[in-house]
C-alpha cells in the first residue's frame, strides 16, 4: 500500500498530482470538498469536487489514505461516533447545551448523515432560550435516529443492591 502523498497506479491510470493535492487538502487540511478543489487549482471547484469524489481511482486512494490515518492514530469512525455520543450526553447533563448540539452535529457529519452546506448561518447559541436549544437538539437527534443504526455497545449498569429498611416509630423516639 502506498503511503500518504505517494502516487498510485491502478489499471494503467495514475492519480494526477492535482487529484492528490485535492485529497491532501480534503483529508489532511480539513477543508470542504469545494475548498479542497479550489486550493488544488481547479477552475470550477464545486463541480470538479463532486466529479473527483465519484472517480473510482480517487475514491480508492481516499479510502487508502483514511485507512492509513486510522492505523497511524488509532482512530476509527465507530470509536469517534461513540465518543461524540458520550460527550453529547455529558454536555447535556451538565447543562452545556451548545456543546451538546455541536457534539451531535459532529456525530451526524462523521456518519455522513449531515452534509456541510455552502451557506453559512450565524447563530449565537447564548442568545437562544433553553427551549429553542432543546428543540434544535431534538431535531438533530430525530434526524439521526431516522437515518442510522445505533451500534454503540450497551453498558451493563450494575444495579444497586436493594436494601429493605424497616423501622418502627418507637425506634425513632429516644
Amino acid at each position: 500500500m502506498p503511503k500518504v502523498g505517494e502516487q498510485i497506479e491502478k489499471g494503467g491510470r495514475r492519480l494526477q498530482p492535482q487529484q492528490q493535492k485535492f485529497l491532501d487538502n480534503y483529508i489532511h487540511k480539513d477543508m470542504t470538498q469545494t475548498g479542497a478543489a479550489r486550493s488544488a487549482g481547479y477552475k470550477s471547484p464545486n463541480v470538479r469536487a463532486v466529479q473527483l469524489l465519484n472517480n473510482p481511482v480517487v475514491k480508492e486512494r481516499m479510502e487508502e489514505m483514511r485507512q492509513e490515518l486510522e492505523s497511524k492514530y488509532g482512530v476509527s469512525v465507530t470509536k469517534s461516533v461513540r465518543d461524540m455520543q458520550r460527550l453529547r450526553d455529558e454536555a447535556w447533563e451538565a447543562g452545556n447545551f451548545g456543546a451538546a448540539i455541536k457534539a451531535e452535529e459532529l456525530r451526524l457529519k462523521v456518519t455522513g448523515l449531515m452534509v456541510a452546506r455552502s451557506h453559512v448561518t450565524h447563530e449565537n447559541v447564548d442568545a437562544l432560550t433553553r427551549d429553542q436549544i432543546v428543540q434544535q437538539l431534538q431535531e438533530f437527534m430525530t434526524r439521526a435516529k431516522d437515518r442510522m443504526i445505533d451500534v454503540t455497545p450497551e453498558e451493563n449498569p450494575i444495579e444497586p443492591e436493594q436494601i429493605d429498611i424497616t423501622y418502627d416509630s418507637e425506634s425513632l423516639v429516644e
